[in-house]
C-alpha cells in the first residue's frame, strides 16, 4: 500500500511539474472584402500577340506584328507632336523625352507619363498619346491583357 501511495504521489508530482498551461488565442475575424488584385501590365515584347494597329494583319508573324504596331505608334507621335513648341522655347540640340504608357484591355492608352524634356514638350507628348486611336488589345496565354511600352521621343533641333 505504501508503494502504491508513493507511486501515485510520484505520478501526481511529475504531472504537475511537467504540465504546461495552454492559453487559447482569440482569432480575429476580418470582415473586409477581399479584392482580387488586377494583374500588372505585361511588357510589349513579352506578349503572345501584341496590340494590333489598324494596318496590321493578325496572320503575320510576331516580329512583324510588333514592328507594325510600333511603327503605327511612332508615326502617330511624329505626325502629331507639336515641334513648333521647340522653336518657341528657343531650344536647340538633341531633346529626348522618355514616354511610358499602358494599352488597356480595350486597346486604349492609359497611365501615360513623359519625362526628360521641357515640361511643355512632356505635356504635349502625353496629349498626343491620349489621341492614339483604339488598337486591338494584346493577348497573352489566351487572355486579353494590358501591355506597357516605354520608348524615347528624340528631337534633333539644329
Amino acid at each position: 500500500m505504501k508503494t502504491k501511495i508513493i507511486l501515485l504521489l510520484y505520478i501526481f508530482l511529475t504531472t504537475i511539474s511537467f504540465s504546461q498551461t495552454i492559453e487559447t488565442e482569440k482569432t480575429e475575424t476580418y470582415t473586409e472584402e477581399v479584392r482580387a488584385s488586377e494583374p500588372k501590365p505585361i511588357a510589349f515584347k513579352l506578349v503572345d500577340v501584341p496590340p494590333l494597329a489598324p494596318d496590321c494583319n493578325a496572320k503575320w508573324k510576331l516580329e512583324k506584328l510588333q514592328k507594325c504596331t510600333l511603327n503605327y505608334i511612332f508615326g502617330h507621335v511624329n505626325r502629331k507632336l507639336n515641334t513648333d513648341l521647340v522653336s518657341e522655347l528657343g531650344l536647340t540640340g538633341l531633346i529626348r523625352i522618355d514616354v511610358t504608357f499602358t494599352i488597356d484591355k480595350e486597346g486604349n492608352p492609359k497611365d501615360i507619363t513623359a519625362s526628360g524634356g521641357p515640361e511643355i514638350l512632356n505635356q504635349n507628348a502625353i496629349e498626343v498619346l491620349q489621341t492614339l486611336p483604339q488598337l486591338i488589345p494584346a493577348i497573352h496565354q489566351g487572355e486579353i491583357v494590358e501591355v506597357y511600352l516605354k520608348f524615347p521621343v528624340a528631337l534633333d533641333i539644329r
